[in-house]
């Protein structure tokens, strides 16, 4: 009982500042009831299978409300909040809002040997975007790949790497790793004795040491186009 008063005293704090101030609350902005959440995934399950949005009569009919103001109603409350957007001057003029891309911004620290080691580089040269994804997490650089010892996990000459600094592994991780402070890119595989830097190429020879320095973990491969 306590509950349905807060909320209807919420409600009505919404209205009376949005009516005379043009102001939506934050805490009321987002929310939507369980009956608008039913006719927006209508509305993009109509949208998918038919390449159009439902007109107002075919929601009332899916949902059976008699009263096409009813309809209106959830309508404009998804407008209101943002989960539509309406095109007065079509007749199906409802659509779901495109997401913005959010990109991340990672230094491009130097390049990184697909064969021999070469000589470590960590020094920003550019700043990359890419686009954001839950695999992109962590302290992040990029490099760029130089040889074609990586080809058979799909690294080429040219292409870029990014990778999350860390400094251990865990077996067939494809790794950013140092050796006498040279780097190089291998899969890395944790031996009784010592590391190995396993290629992924037949026609290159493995790497075998005891004195393997982890820089990173690589976690995406941007291809070279051009």
């Amino acid at each position: 009982m306590v509950r349905d008063i807060f909320l209807i005293l919420l409600a009505f704090s919404a209205l009376v500042l949005r009516l005379f101030f043009g102001y939506t609350p934050v805490w009321h902005m987002n929310t939507i009831t369980k009956r608008q959440k039913e006719v927006l995934d209508f509305i993009s399950d109509f949208f998918k299978n038919k390449g159009f949005s439902p007109s107002f009569e075919e929601i009332g009919e899916h949902f059976g409300l008699s009263a096409l103001s009813t309809v209106h109603e959830h309508i404009t409350a998804l407008v209101d909040k943002g989960y539509l957007k309406k095109d007065e001057h079509r007749e199906r003029g409802l659509y779901l809002p495109v997401k913005r891309k959010q990109y991340l911004e990672i230094p491009l620290i130097g390049a990184i040997a697909c064969g021999q080691p070469i000589e470590a580089l960590e020094h920003i040269g550019e700043i990359i975007k890419v686009i954001r994804e839950p695999i992109l997490k962590g302290n992040l650089y990029a490099l760029r790949a130089k040889g074609d010892s990586m080809i058979g996990d799909g690294i080429f000459d040219g292409d870029i790497i990014i990778a999350r600094k860390q400094n251990t592994a865990e077996n067939s991780d494809t790794v950013v790793a140092t050796i006498n402070n040279e780097a190089t890119l291998k899969k890395f595989y944790q031996e009784k004795d010592y590391i190995k830097l396993q290629p992924a190429n037949l026609a290159c020879k493995p790497i075998y040491s005891q004195s393997v320095e982890i820089r990173g973990v690589v976690v995406k491969i941007i291809r070279n186009l051009a």
